[in-house]
């Protein structure tokens, strides 16, 4: 009896093949997107799950607040590992972290690397991770000892034999003592080298509450309440530093955050990885779930609508005995069998789509993913599930047919289905319209971004990194720099004016503690201002007299942005040789920048400061003329590898670190970009196939209003008026959700674009225009139809 039943289904697709043909790449098309979104979207949720305890390990973060200000970073001092292990019996062991960029050498191979990490003994313990070589109870014990991965060591040493061989760490030598497999690309924590953390001068001092600089991370054991052990940690906290917070609202405490959960749950600052959004998921879960809503409503109203072409096969099946069970399972198989064939198509759809898709995501796929037998189940297991849903009401419809109507003929004037048919075109094009506005939307918020004005120039800033030795050589550095016309500015600074992430405290020099303020503050040169045309509204820049001044009575120079003097209360002009303190350093204020953007368009402009240094571990600024860019950069590099022969010529643009910071908002708007266009396509799919049938069933009334001198316009307008109607409404219901939706996404934006009307008008003409052209074709091919060929018939 199945047997008989796929066949009949079999041979009811080759006869109805456009509309089977239809439904087929309806569905694989929406599957197709299912199948790429829903790896995107497992790729964010396993980060960091495959730590065999990962569950169970948490990192310790601090917040703190001053004058009345809260601030959260994902860092943590020296003294909060020690108490956790010693005072907390939840703690089974925990790890320090700290990430720096080091250069490496061996032999004539040498390579700046960002992922070096200096970690505790208890790294392998925390962690759960087996070395491949070396023994992890005394990898990381002793001073200038590290680990890597199989990748690094191939790249230095051409083999993964390593253990006891040595390697070159800025300058000093380092033996290798472990080696660790490569770990998954999903990961918050991507090292490629581990070295002891006794190798830091840190780790011999006191340890201390202040000056977070780490990454903690510890183990819980199980079942460990971590609410309490929260609440626990803050107490004792509480009456470590008591006496260095005073003043109402103002605190210090920790919070734990699962290792899985970080990526996208965290709203740290600092985080060593740019972690992922917890909103796109969703919104990528839904577009995913709307396409493919979209191509199932595509095969309900086809199945439906072709039921009256049905009516006499389901009436002479029940006269000859068959019941309603039998015929429900006959149209079911026929269901299986269009949604099993688009399931084997959309996999070659998605494996052709595959390297498109990783460069739009920035995330490396491999097609290996789809020959995963759990994941080839659940598709056969979901498209089985899909193929009921879909095919259970029109099955439902047509074989409730009633025999005697049916084969009396009367059965064609029925509307049954109608009013569900009508409903699901308005339903698909409303769908479409909510993409189309939020693509649309999404795209002018990152054109706004790429051209905001900042409040510094980005553009030809060549970004280089700076260490000890470069700045012994930094004057010769510059003076050649100059000498050869590179540039004319040159500065340096801790850190990117992108992404600034220093968290210091500020006060008034006669001020009490309860009127200081939370502030950023990065240290710069005399150069740094000039080089990135920033512009100073009162007072003056940094000069080499403060840097005198600093060496000779440790007063510092402090320049503030327009915000921080709002802040404290003065005017700008007055603020100027106001005496201030910042984190211990006492000085005075020299000059106002104007505000400019130093972190994401998200976060709105806050508090800065920026401040004369006597050692810097930072970054050099190089303004390019712009006259011959490859030339002046070969230029660049042969001065730097004369200069600074120890590290290699490593540089990227300014422009591209605060692109980097838009990432996810690219991707966005990219990936909504296909899939709104897609939508529309599987949408205009079922629309054709529906006025064609539309059109059929009016044959030999379209054939007798030509005869009676009907005009072609008249008869595309009476096939077509009912799907125009109906987009219309679509219109009407899908504009207002789709600004409500984009206006709350925005909202995450504290500099944005408004919605505005653009985008609405852009949709109600590109949804209206692609419908009635869609619709209109196939009227217009059966309104030019001979009516002597649609009359002969009848």
């Amino acid at each position: 009896m199945i047997r008989n039943y796929f066949i009949i289904a079999l041979r009811s697709i080759r006869k109805h093949l456009s509309y089977a043909t239809i439904n087929i790449l309806g569905l694989s098309l929406g599957l197709a997107t299912c199948i790429l979104l829903v790896t995107w979207i497992g790729h964010e949720l396993r980060y960091d799950r495959f730590y065999p305890r990962a569950s169970e390990i948490y990192r310790v973060s601090l917040e703190y607040a001053a004058g009345g200000q809260a601030s959260k970073i994902a860092l943590s001092p020296t003294a909060l590992l020690p108490t956790l292990t010693r005072e907390f019996p939840e703690v089974e062991a925990g790890v320090r972290l700290s990430n720096n960029a080091c250069v490496l050498q061996h032999g004539d191979k040498i390579f700046e690397e960002q992922r070096f990490y200096y970690a505790d003994s208890t790294f392998f313990k925390v962690f759960g991770l087996e070395l491949m070589a070396g023994n992890p109870d005394k990898a990381l014990t002793q001073p200038q000892s590290v680990i890597f991965t199989q990748s690094m060591a191939r790249k230095y040493f051409g083999s993964e034999d390593v253990v006891g061989k040595t390697l070159q760490v800025n300058g000093k030598e380092y033996q290798v003592t472990g080696l660790l497999r490569d770990q998954p690309d999903y990961t918050m924590l991507p090292y490629d080298f581990v070295a002891s953390f006794t190798t830091l001068r840190q780790a011999h001092e006191p340890p201390i509450w202040w000056s977070a600089n780490y990454t903690t991370y510890v183990l819980l054991r199980d079942q460990a309440d971590v609410a309490a052990l929260t609440n626990k940690l803050n107490e004792r906290v509480a009456k470590e530093v008591a006496g260095d917070i005073p003043g109402e609202g103002n605190y210090v405490r920790y919070n734990f955050l699962p290792l899985p959960d970080i990526h996208l749950r965290s709203d740290m600052d600092n985080e060593q990885v740019p972690v992922g959004n917890l909103q796109y998921v969703y919104i990528f879960g839904f577009v995913a779930l709307l396409v493919l809503v979209i191509a199932c409503i595509n095969y309900v109203n086809l199945a439906t609508a072709r039921a009256t072409d049905r009516a006499r096969e389901v009436g002479v099946r029940k006269v000859a005995g068959a019941v309603r069970t039998q015929l429900f399972f006959q149209f079911i198989c026929e269901s299986l069998v269009i949604t099993w064939i688009a399931l084997v198509a959309a996999f070659m759809l998605a494996r052709l789509a595959l390297p498109l898709f990783s460069y739009m995501t920035g995330v490396a796929f491999d097609s290996s993913l789809f020959l995963n037998p759990a994941a080839l189940g659940v598709a056969v297991v979901f498209t089985t599930l899909l193929a009921f849903l879909a095919g259970a009401y029109p099955a439902l419809v047509i074989t409730g047919f009633t025999p005697v109507k049916v084969l009396k003929g009367n059965f064609k004037t029925s509307g049954k289905g109608l009013w569900l048919r009508q409903g699901l075109v308005v339903f698909q094009f409303c769908a479409s319209i909510v993409l189309i506005v939020g693509t649309v939307v999404v795209l002018h918020q990152l054109s706004y971004i790429r051209d905001k004005k900042l409040g510094f120039d980005r553009e030809r800033v060549v970004v280089l990194t700076a260490d000890a030795r470069t700045q012994e050589v930094f004057s010769a550095l510059k003076t050649e720099i100059e000498r050869q016309g590179v540039s004319q500015q040159i500065g340096r600074a801790m850190e990117s004016p992108t992404l600034i992430g220093g968290g210091y405290s500020l006060h008034k020099q006669n001020g009490s503690e309860q009127e200081g303020m939370n502030v950023t503050a990065m240290a710069i040169d005399t150069g740094f201002i000039p080089t990135l045309g920033m512009e100073l509204v009162a007072g003056r820049n940094i000069s080499e007299g403060d840097y005198e001044q600093l060496a000779h009575d440790t007063t510092y120079a402090f320049i503030l942005n327009e915000n921080a003097v709002q802040q404290l209360g003065f005017d700008p002009d007055k603020a100027i040789g106001t005496p201030v303190r910042l984190n211990g350093r006492s000085g005075t204020i020299t000059g106002i920048v104007h505000d400019f953007h130093f972190a994401s368009l998200q976060h709105e402009i806050g508090p800065l400061v920026l401040f004369t240094e006597k050692i810097y571990r930072g970054n050099v600024f190089v303004k390019l003329k712009g006259h011959d860019i490859q030339q002046e950069l070969a230029t660049l590099k042969a001065i730097c590898q004369r200069l600074t022969p120890h590290r290699p010529f490593d540089y990227h643009f300014l422009d591209q670190e605060y692109d980097a910071l838009y990432q996810n908002e690219q991707r966005m708007g990219t990936v909504s970009t296909v899939f709104a266009i897609l939508a529309i396509v599987i949408a205009c799919m079922g629309l054709f196939g529906l006025v064609a049938f539309s059109a059929a069933q009016k044959t030999k009334e379209i054939g007798i209003r030509k005869v009676m001198g009907a005009t072609v316009p008249s008869i595309v307008l009476l096939i077509t008026k009912d799907f125009t109607r109906l987009v219309l409404i679509a219109v009407v219901v899908g504009l207002p959700l789709a600004y409500w939706l984009m206006d709350s996404w925005l909202q995450g934006f504290a500099y944005r674009v408004s919605v505005g009307a653009g985008p609405i008008v852009l949709a109600f003409f590109t949804v209206t225009l692609i419908a009635f052209v869609t619709a209109g074709v196939q009227a217009l091919q059966a309104a030019l139809a001979n009516p002597v060929n649609t009359l002969r018939n009848e």
